[in-house]
């Protein structure tokens, strides 16, 4: 059983807590949260000894033996919480996004390879089963040649704090679940994007949170995509609802089910393939297996840059009413 030293154990993060405490790969050393209520919290519900929790990120790695780190802070944290660690020594798995400037991920994945750490970024949304049976059939060639695609997701979370801040709060910190998503499912990077960004009257963020964008994928493969974190009614599910097309007839993705409509006319509902572990609990045992084995993970900060970039090109869209090619941030 491998060693690990989680930070950030409030929101997000408890329930990252209880992912580990059940996983038979890890055992957490140690919690480091700046606020110490959370970190009391997290203590008491796992039997944590309170000399293995710390609020100062230097001295739990000084004081506590690890193979690796989990990164729950905000995102403008990342870099350093990441790289202090890698640094140390330590391979690390860090929630989404990436980090809070492409620059500043890139400072991450360069600093993974010069210490020859596993650097791996837990996009929990590829990981379920609707979405690896959409994969599947997909690759399967079940729906023929795939044109384009329509995704649309519509929430009114009023989540608080550093999130309403952000200036453009569903792309930076919610579309980029989306964007890998339509990039796992389809087996391609996005290439170039044109958006525009919606503040909507009632909206009760600082930045925009509703946006159209349209992104084209090096597969040749074009994706609508609408979003809103401010919709007062009829929400979809965190997923969002799509319809792939393809020459065979149109895969829908409603609802957290998949049906197939035919170019003959026939519907059938598709079975989700069943899978032992989902989202976090699917991450923290594919992060111990890629450092048993070598293997760089499928969404390891290299792999994953495409997806962040992506969101920071949707902003610059619609920012300069153009479209911009993923090679601006790459």
């Amino acid at each position: 059983m491998r060693k690990i030293i989680q930070v950030g154990v409030g929101g997000m993060g408890a329930g990252w807590t209880d992912r580990i405490a059940e996983s038979e790969r890890w055992e957490a050393v140690a919690y480091v949260d700046v606020n110490k209520k959370n970190l009391m919290a997290a203590a008491a519900r796992h039997g944590m000894r309170k000399v293995r929790c710390f609020t100062d990120l230097a001295k739990a790695l000084n004081e506590i033996e690890a193979d690796a780190l989990l990164d729950v802070t905000p995102p403008q944290c990342r870099k350093e919480v990441c790289c202090t660690a890698l640094k140390h020594g330590l391979h690390v798995l860090a929630e989404k996004p990436l980090a809070d400037s492409v620059r500043n991920a890139k400072t991450i994945i360069n600093t993974a390879q010069r210490m020859g750490r596993t650097f791996m970024v837990a996009q929990n949304y590829r990981y379920q089963p609707v979405a690896q049976t959409a994969r599947r059939f997909i690759e399967k060639g079940r729906l023929g040649d795939v044109g384009y695609v329509a995704a649309r997701f519509v929430k009114g979370p009023k989540f608080g704090g550093y999130r309403e801040e952000m200036p453009y709060p569903l792309v930076l910190d919610m579309s980029i679940h989306h964007f890998d998503l339509m990039r796992g499912i389809l087996g391609a990077d996005i290439e170039a994007v044109q958006a525009t960004s919606v503040n909507a009257p009632w909206n009760w963020n600082k930045g925009d949170a509703t946006v159209m964008a349209q992104l084209e994928l090096n597969n040749g493969v074009a994706v609508n995509y609408f979003g809103s974190w401010v919709s007062n009614a009829a929400e979809t599910g965190w997923n969002g609802d799509w319809r792939f097309e393809g020459s065979k007839g149109v895969l829908l993705w409603e609802d957290d089910a998949l049906r197939f409509e035919s170019a003959q006319g026939r519907t059938r509902p598709v079975p989700l393939i069943k899978m032992p572990r989902t989202h976090q609990a699917y991450l923290s045992a594919a992060f111990a297996k890629a450092l048993d084995s070598g293997v760089e993970p499928e969404t390891s900060g290299r792999r994953n840059l495409n997806s962040f970039a992506s969101t920071f090109a949707v902003v610059r869209a619609s920012q300069k009413h153009r479209r911009v090619p993923i090679s601006e941030f790459l």
